[in-house]
């Protein structure tokens, strides 16, 4: 009886990490852009200050561009340059499409600054997965 039970437990543990295996594996496509923000203005960010990331599809003109991943923190002490990633699916990317991220930065709901020149990746000539964003003070 105890050799039976141990079979089966063996079996159930067996069966609970091949399953877990399963679902690693359908997650390779997961890709990211990373960088960094930072500005010229040397500006200290109060640690309340929020930087946002962006990857979007920016391909139609008329549109709002749709949102593909996004990053958000609070500055916490820390000042420029700061570090992202943007993870996303391979599959969710059209290669005739384009890419572009973006940042900004408010303190109390208030944007500060903001990124003002167009920033492709992923399927752009250069296949850019590495950008550095400089951003503008807004007046």
């Amino acid at each position: 009886m105890k050799r039976v039970l141990l079979l089966i437990s063996a079996l159930f543990i067996a069966l609970v990490v091949s399953a877990c295996t399963n679902l690693v594996s359908e997650d390779t496509s997961l890709e990211q852009v990373t960088g960094t923000v930072t500005y010229r203005e040397r500006i200290a960010l109060p640690d309340n200050a929020r930087i946002t990331v962006t990857l979007s599809d920016v391909s139609k003109m008329d549109a709002p561009a749709e949102l593909i991943s996004s990053q958000a923190f609070l500055a916490d002490g820390n000042q420029v340059p700061f570090n992202f990633q943007l993870n996303f699916l391979r599959d969710d990317i059209e290669p005739n499409m384009t890419y572009a991220v973006s940042a900004r930065i408010e303190v109390d709901g208030k944007l500060v600054f903001i990124t003002d020149t167009a920033n492709h990746v992923i399927t752009d000539a250069n296949a850019t997965m590495q950008k550095n964003l400089v951003l503008v003070k807004v007046n």
